[in-house]
């Protein structure tokens, strides 16, 4: 879980050192008040999970949240019975610690089912109200089933746990083993921390269930054993379900509200046809490039590169065709260029090249490049038009610095003259034919 600092991670193993210590030492001193305080620790991680997706439910995209949410309500409701019911606590006359023991088992049972269900509302809407009445008429029903002498007996006085409650240890074992699972196949739909946290603390869960098929005694060190381990569990829940699916979503917002800025301010500086800056942003980048090429001593030179016969093309094969051309020629521009030139379609067939820290060999071998490149493409067969780039290049000194301007207005003279110069000739040949 890499997002988390190291600092933050002693301080909650310092947190869980001092907390397990006081619950041991209260222990000594009297179980039941162990016991409530350990229940205490889940039933307020169960509340605050429903009480979070209570008041955030109208902007919950991820619907698993909001199911575990509404059940915990439930759950931590059975652990307040179970708590109140524990040996030692005198609230249910009449009753001995077959009565807790079934809540336990009722609690987990409505735990594990809930976290094995939660999956299927990944990609499902929950009707809220439909929800708490499913969730309270199976609570109720469990309650009646225990209070009424229908659920099967737990815990016999003088023999201990019964083959029923060890039994129901095993399958609550299962469904959670079963849901971890489940979160783990659909991993793409939760952030991998939250992954990470839900499925340990299922599989914690899993020990905790295990460790209470042993004990004889409800006061035994296997039952002390297993509410630590229940106590693992539910922080585990509560950095899933409360801190990191609550608490990061609103910074992951503002991340993604910063991320569409940045994404929106990209599609402003770039050309959407060749995928290359726009002028805006040749502008921009191009700007700096220079100040910086000033203060390091670097020499740049500006390429500026016509597609010459464009308005023939377009005329002759149509603008989808026209729109081709000026695609290939922004592929032959990433060909030839390296990956630290700047590349720009200031506009139409109008193409720029920032050449970073160029000498005048490094200049001849690029233009030679390009104009190979070029000539490869055009020898292809089947071609519908041919390539031919007017070409333009100013040199940016910083002995004697100039402007953008000034460097772009001498890279677009020197083009025109060639691209006049190509005219002349190409007439020329004609004359001669």
């Amino acid at each position: 879980m890499g997002s988390y600092s190291t600092a933050p991670r002693y301080f909650t193993v310092g947190v869980f050192i001092l907390l397990f210590a006081g619950l041991w030492f209260g222990g000594l001193y009297s179980y039941p008040l162990f016991h409530s305080l350990a229940e205490m620790f889940s039933i307020v991680v169960a509340f605050g999970a429903f009480t979070i997706v209570w008041n955030s439910r109208r902007y919950m995209e991820n619907q698993y949240f909001l199911f575990v949410g509404f059940s915990f309500l439930f759950v931590g409701f059975i652990d307040i019975l179970h708590t109140l019911a524990y040996k030692g606590m005198n609230v249910f006359p009449g009753h001995d610690s077959n009565l807790p023991t079934q809540l336990w088992i009722a609690g987990r049972y409505f735990e594990s089912l809930s976290l094995l269900i939660a999956p299927a509302f990944l990609e499902r809407r929950l009707r809220v109200r439909y929800l708490l009445a499913g969730l309270c008429a199976a609570a109720a029903a469990m309650l009646f089933a225990i209070f009424g002498g229908f659920f099967p007996a737990c815990f016999v006085e003088g023999q201990g746990l019964t083959p029923f409650k060890i039994a129901s240890e095993y399958i609550v074992s299962l469904l959670m083993i079963a849901s971890a699972f489940l979160i783990f196949r659909r991993r793409e739909k939760f952030d991998p921390d939250v992954v990470q946290m839900l499925v340990a603390a299922m599989l914690v869960n899993v020990v905790s269930e295990m460790s209470f098929t042993l004990y004889t005694d409800p006061y035994g060190y296997s039952n002390m054993l297993g509410h630590y381990l229940k106590i693992i569990a539910y922080f585990l829940f509560y950095k899933a379900i409360i801190e990191t699916a609550f608490t990061r979503p609103l910074n992951l917002l503002f991340r993604d509200l910063q991320q569409s800025e940045e994404q929106l301010r990209a599609i402003s500086l770039t050309d959407e046809l060749t995928g290359l800056y726009n002028r805006r942003g040749f502008l921009a980048v191009a700007e700096q490039q220079l100040r910086m090429a000033e203060r390091m001593r670097g020499r740049v030179r500006l390429l500026f590169a016509d597609l010459d016969g464009m308005k023939s093309i377009n005329d002759t094969y149509g603008h989808r065709i026209g729109d081709q051309a000026l695609v290939e020629v922004a592929e032959i521009l990433r060909t030839v260029f390296r990956r630290s030139d700047i590349l720009a379609r200031l506009g139409g067939d109008e193409f720029a090249v920032l050449c970073l820290d160029t000498s005048d060999a490094d200049a001849f071998v690029l233009v030679k490049r390009l104009q190979q490149e070029v000539a490869r493409r055009n020898a292809l067969a089947d071609r519908l038009y041919r390539i031919a780039l007017s070409l333009g290049i100013s040199e940016f000194n910083p002995d004697n610095p100039c402007s953008l301007d000034h460097l772009m207005s001498r890279a677009d003279t020197l083009m025109y003259e060639d691209k006049r110069y190509r005219k002349g000739e190409a007439m020329a040949k004609v004359a001669l034919h």
